[in-house]
Parts: C-alpha cells; sequence; structure tokens
C-alpha cells in the first residue's frame, strides 16, 4: 500500500459512477483512481467519494488516498492505480485553480492525445512509447452542443494552440446538467476556460478511444 496527497480536478460522469482524476501533490503528475471492482469499470462509486465525516469529495480538494499494491496495467490509461477500498479518503486541504496552476501549469502539447481527430484507435495508442490519458490545457471559444436521439448527448467545440477542435464529448456534470433542459443545438459557454481532458479505453465496437472534456473550469 502507498499513499498520496492529490488535488482532485475531476470528477466526470462515468456508467452512473465516476472517473476521478488528480495530480499528485508532490510530483505534479496525474493519477486516476479507480476501483478493484471489475464491474464498475474503473469508476469510482459514490459511497467512495465520502470522507468519514459523510462529507463529499469535492473539486480542489486535496485528498489523501490510499492506494492498493494491485498494478491496474492498463497500456491506455497508465495514470490508472487501484485504491484501497477498505480506507476512507481524507480531506487534508484545498487549494485554487490558479494556484494549482501556479504549482504545475498546463500540460502544453502539439496535439492533445496524440492528433487532432475527436478520437485515436487504442491499436496506434499503444504505439507511443509515452503514453498519457490526461491533460490540462488552456481553451478559447468553447461552444457545448446539444444531440437528442435515445437520449440527449453533449459536446464540445474550441480552440486550443491555434486549432479548431469539433465535437468533443463532454463528462463535465454540471455542464451536462446545465444544458439539460436545452433543445438540441450548439450555445456559446466560455470564452476561455482551463479543461481537463482524458482519453478514454477502447469502445467494443469500433476500438476507438474517444476525446473527452472531463471537467471545465
Amino acid at each position: 500500500m502507498f499513499i498520496k496527497r492529490l488535488i482532485i480536478l475531476a470528477e466526470s460522469a462515468k456508467f452512473n459512477n465516476f472517473c476521478v482524476a488528480g495530480v499528485d501533490v508532490e510530483t505534479g503528475r496525474w493519477l486516476r483512481p479507480i476501483s478493484e471492482k471489475p464491474e464498475l469499470e474503473d469508476a469510482v462509486p459514490l459511497d467512495d467519494l465520502k470522507y468519514p465525516d459523510g462529507s463529499r469529495v469535492e473539486l480542489l480538494d486535496v485528498a489523501e488516498i490510499k492506494f492498493s499494491d494491485r498494478a491496474a496495467n492498463n497500456p491506455i490509461q497508465p495514470e490508472n492505480f487501484f485504491y484501497n477500498e477498505k480506507y476512507f479518503w481524507q480531506k487534508v486541504g484545498r487549494v485554487t485553480l490558479q494556484e494549482l496552476i501556479d504549482l504545475r501549469g498546463f500540460d502544453f502539447r502539439d496535439k492533445i492525445f496524440y492528433n487532432n481527430n475527436r478520437s485515436i484507435l487504442g491499436v496506434d495508442v499503444i504505439k507511443f512509447h509515452e503514453r498519457e490519458s490526461l491533460l490540462l490545457l488552456p481553451v478559447e471559444n468553447l461552444f457545448i452542443s446539444v444531440e437528442e436521439s435515445d437520449h440527449k448527448k453533449f459536446f464540445a467545440d474550441f480552440e486550443y494552440g491555434g486549432e479548431k477542435f469539433y465535437r468533443f464529448s463532454v463528462g463535465d456534470i454540471a455542464v451536462r446538467k446545465n444544458f439539460a433542459d436545452n433543445a438540441a443545438g450548439k450555445y456559446f459557454f466560455k470564452q476561455s476556460a482551463s479543461v481537463v481532458f482524458s482519453l478514454t479505453n477502447p469502445y467494443r465496437k469500433n476500438a476507438e478511444c474517444y476525446k473527452m472534456l472531463a471537467q471545465i473550469f
């Protein structure tokens, strides 16, 4: 077992549970705590996002987490580590987003997860020697699109590094809730934002890994 203090930067929606990610206070590196229960498919249930006093883990909390010695060994998401479900997470502080940015900066890259498309094949991801599935990036001219089929879906268009990006999935729970009552269409959201991007595991239907706006600040 090992212990890390993480600044929580993402709590996005995943299979009626949560995909949680943060950066190590000491190193600035990303970690994605995941459940050891295979049926949760790397998500975190709500009960595990409660501190001993019953309060909820929140964005920008500094949480002390005990991790299992059992490695996740996910080739697409190398940041994944199993947390030890026998122990509560402990809140040991809070930071502001600006303090976090001052501490470690953004994860500037020429491309968002290896190419400028909204997805990439899993078999192409594993060709890269240095892999990552979490990034904190500044974006501009952010729009949210609402699409209706059997259920509402939410996508984002934005600019980063002088390039325009279209139809990236949105996992941010608050943003999805904010637009849940909107009719199908495209809506301006923010002139500038700091965004946590997450690369999904390959989908079973097409083996594509999709790029998601997991959290929008």
